[in-house]
């Protein structure tokens, strides 16, 4: 069998291993957590840290077993501060749109603002871009295409609880596949620092709940166009910053099928 048919039956096994755990033990080992610790958001990050366990296997039985460590398959050896910078420079339109419009929520409960924004930004990016998306991307031969649709669907399929409504539950997959497919390009072309997706995510997520702007990710048109412009600017940036560098962008016509 060669790497790149090995690589994708471990990834997406172990992908399969952790999430058939986080469906049948998340909650319950959570609730257990907080008898000992007694502090929601805590107990919510400590058992996502444990989940990962089956994916950090999976991406240390990649072959070839070369010198990348765990740290930098997973992106997290990438400046922190960048990623930040970056982030709170494009997410101003969305800060600064939803301030005139919007009302800040009253009496915001801690634990749900750290879980849906710290947290769901930082383990969604390391189990979906880092481990899902950027291994199969770099550990085969597949491009940037078929390494992101397969994700971004999975990604995108399991944000569709947050409605009932059929047309509402189209607008939800689209935005969130579309987001996967930003946030894996994004992830790529940063040189696979985590941080910047990451720290996209989060102040993307923060914004929104921060603000009475709506309850599930579909929004509303006007918070949208905000939404919309934080992605265009990131995206300016990010094709600036290519283009200043020696190597251009790195998600081209020769990486987009298959890679060499």
């Amino acid at each position: 069998m060669n790497h790149t048919n090995f690589n994708l039956l471990v990834l997406f096994f172990f992908f399969g291993i952790y999430f058939g755990l986080d469906q049948a033990f998340f909650s319950s080992v959570q609730s257990w957590i907080i008898g000992f610790i007694h502090n929601r958001a805590l107990a919510h990050m400590v058992t996502y840290i444990l989940s990962l366990l089956p994916l950090l296997l999976g991406a240390l039985l990649l072959k070839p077993k070369d010198q990348d460590t765990l740290v930098s398959k997973f992106g997290v050896n990438g400046s922190p501060a960048l990623g930040i910078g970056i982030a709170a420079l494009a997410t101003l339109p969305m800060f600064i749109g939803y301030a005139f419009r919007f009302s800040l929520i009253r009496e915001p409960d801690f634990n749900s603002l750290v879980i849906n924004t710290f947290s769901a930004g930082l383990f969604e990016e390391l189990i979906f871009r880092a481990y899902f998306f950027g291994l199969v991307y770099r550990y085969t031969r597949l491009g940037f295409i078929p390494a992101i649709l397969a994700t971004s669907l999975v990604f995108a399929l399991l944000h569709l609880y947050q409605s009932q409504d059929p047309m509402e539950l189209v607008l939800i997959f689209m935005i969130t596949f579309l987001g996967s497919v930003l946030f894996a390009w994004l992830y790529t072309e940063w040189k696979f620092n985590v941080w910047v997706p990451v720290a996209l995510h989060i102040l993307m997520n923060l914004a929104w709940v921060l603000f009475n702007v709506d309850e599930n990710a579909a929004g509303n048109w006007y918070a949208n166009i905000f939404r919309f412009l934080t992605i265009a600017l990131m995206i300016v940036l990010t094709v600036i910053r290519a283009k200043n560098s020696h190597n251009g962008l790195r998600v081209n016509r020769k990486t987009l099928w298959r890679k060499v």
